[in-house]
């Protein structure tokens, strides 16, 4: 119980610079004196740091590891399974493109796991997607350079785009924010807009990688028309009828089922 509360907490404070105890007492529903002795073991523990009332994440850092460790956490069982499903389709020799989608990391995780997989190599927009192929003799990281954003670790921006013109990839695993039988992949920062077109133009193959919960959403802009994907890779809580409807374009429609 203790342990979960404290995982709350640092929840919360990576959503926010900083919370007062009245504030985490109100949304955890507990004492303020069970709050001020959990955020004191955490300080101890150098995960926060005590403010007047409250108290803040030690570093910057930690807050971004703990506001990608939530999203990772969203619908985690289904990335996973979506993750192994892409990682099949991937061969040796092979050079291809994660993005810095929480689903595009779990591919990243599958394909670590796949040393049979002898000399691929993948170019990430992803500080996090790296992160995690590190110590994966088989795979070659390259990540790209330019500006990072802070909500989400990924690299975008002129200088990325300039990179990545001079690369040419098998395969492109894109997440998106939504996805739509007439707009196709959306996604709602411009600069990941522009990145994931300058992609697309590179990249023989275009794979989605999306979960369910993506399906009939629309983000700011299209990056990639129906036309242009050839494979969606889903879980089963996708609609069926727009699962349908994709595969009616030509478009090659995977569903990673449940105990698969």
């Amino acid at each position: 119980m203790i342990q979960m509360r404290h995982q709350q907490i640092l929840e919360i404070l990576s959503q926010q610079q900083t919370a007062s105890v009245s504030e985490l007492s109100d949304q955890l529903a507990v004492s303020a004196v069970t709050i001020r002795a959990d955020l004191n073991q955490l300080a101890e523990d150098g995960q926060v740091v005590r403010t007047h009332g409250g108290a803040r994440l030690a570093k910057e850092s930690k807050r971004q590891e703990q506001s990608f460790a939530m999203r990772q956490q969203f619908n985690a069982d289904a990335k996973r399974r979506i993750g192994r499903l892409a990682a099949s389709f991937v061969s040796p020799g092979e050079s291809i493109l994660l993005d810095a989608s929480t689903t595009a990391v779990a591919v990243g995780q599958a394909l670590k796991e796949m040393p049979q997989l002898d000399n691929i190599t993948v170019v990430t927009t992803g500080i996090w997607t790296a992160l995690e192929l590190l110590g994966a003799p088989h795979i070659n990281v390259v990540l790209g350079g330019g500006q990072v954003r802070n909500t989400s670790g990924s690299i975008a921006g002129v200088i990325t785009n300039e990179i990545l013109e001079r690369f040419n990839f098998s395969k492109a695993f894109l997440g998106a924010w939504g996805i739509d039988i007439e707009e196709g992949l959306t996604d709602s920062p411009l600069m990941e807009v522009e990145l994931k077109r300058v992609i697309i133009q590179n990249s023989r193959e275009i794979i989605a990688v999306v979960d369910g919960s993506k399906f009939d959403r629309l983000g700011l802009a299209s990056y990639a028309a129906p036309e242009q994907i050839q494979r969606i890779i889903t879980d089963e809580t996708a609609p069926p009828d727009m699962l349908t409807a994709f595969a009616a374009k030509g478009i090659d429609v995977c569903v990673a089922q449940a105990g698969s």
